[in-house]
């Protein structure tokens, strides 16, 4: 599925402006939304999912707007909300069970093979008759994801799935997103861009409401090649660096502060050319780190 947003904005009440004339296209494959906490990611996956309305603006699936008929885009998607709050006396069977009725699947042949299907899916197949209030954080996304699952839609939209989570649990959400997204539209949203920089090959960045690039990957990290460069400083200075550069990083090795930065050429003693990542290429879309 093709989804298309065009000139979205979204007002809460007269002065809050969460979301302002963002305009972006997602042919399909996985497609990764990134921006700081508050940037309005929320906001926008709500409204993709059908949840809000915008206040100005569409959302188009294959070209057609989803509001011509909400029903028919519904039975194409899945959606995983940030805050999964799951039914914790329940077991997962039991609340797909539910989440079947709800999605239409009233056949019981249906709804048993459905339910299997999914959470198989998810690799919880030996956990479906435990209640979900024994379930760990990373086992509840996947039960998440498996009611996302239901009536294999087209289009998946999962909020924020890996925050929180172990590095183990982490890996295995990034890999089944990796699997899905071959078959399906996966749009799903993160401020820890190391989770999409090999899974994702377009992005959208949003900042304060306002959408600041989308495109390849490829095509931003293109803008940092051979402008990307690390410098070993001494400890304390890094407080005070003013150079006229865009600093992307700053690590600590054995006390001693590591900075890169992005520039038309080395500034720093001691800098060394380095491979730009991807979030070199977020941060210098920011404007560079937050410092004092």
């Amino acid at each position: 599925m093709n989804l298309t947003a065009e000139h979205i904005t979204m007002k809460f009440g007269k002065r809050v402006t969460a979301l302002c004339d963002v305009s972006f296209s997602i042919p399909g494959g996985i497609f990764g939304l990134i921006g700081r906490n508050g940037a309005g990611k929320t906001t926008l996956m709500r409204i993709m999912a059908t949840v809000c309305d915008p206040t100005n603006g569409r959302i188009l699936a294959d070209g057609k707007p989803v509001s011509a008929d909400f029903p028919a885009f519904r039975k194409k998607l899945g959606y995983l909300p940030q805050n999964t709050r799951l039914m914790p006396y329940l077991s997962l069977t039991e609340f797909l069970d539910y989440s079947c009725v709800i999605k239409g699947i009233t056949d019981p042949y249906q709804k048993k093979s459905e339910i299997a299907r999914c959470i198989s899916a998810v690799g919880l197949e030996h956990e479906g008759k435990k209640r979900l209030s024994k379930y760990s954080g990373g086992m509840l996304r996947r039960a998440g994801i498996a009611q996302a699952l239901l009536s294999d839609p087209e289009l998946l939209i999962i909020d924020e799935p890996t925050a929180g989570l172990d590095p183990e649990e982490r890996l295995y959400f990034l890999n089944l997103l990796s699997k899905m997204g071959r078959e399906k539209t996966v749009v799903f949203s993160t401020h820890i861009i190391r989770d999409i920089e090999n899974l994702c090959p377009s992005i959208a960045i949003l900042e304060k409401g306002r959408l600041i690039y989308t495109g390849d990957v490829t095509a931003l990290l293109s803008t940092l090649s051979n402008r990307t460069f690390e410098a070993e400083l001494s400890p304390g200075t890094e407080e005070k660096l003013k150079a006229p550069a865009t600093i992307t990083g700053i690590t600590y090795v054995s006390g001693r502060p590591r900075v890169r930065y992005v520039c038309d050429e080395p500034i720093l003693p001691g800098s060394l050319p380095v491979t730009p990542g991807l979030e070199d290429a977020y941060v210098c879309t920011l404007g560079g780190i937050r410092r004092q």
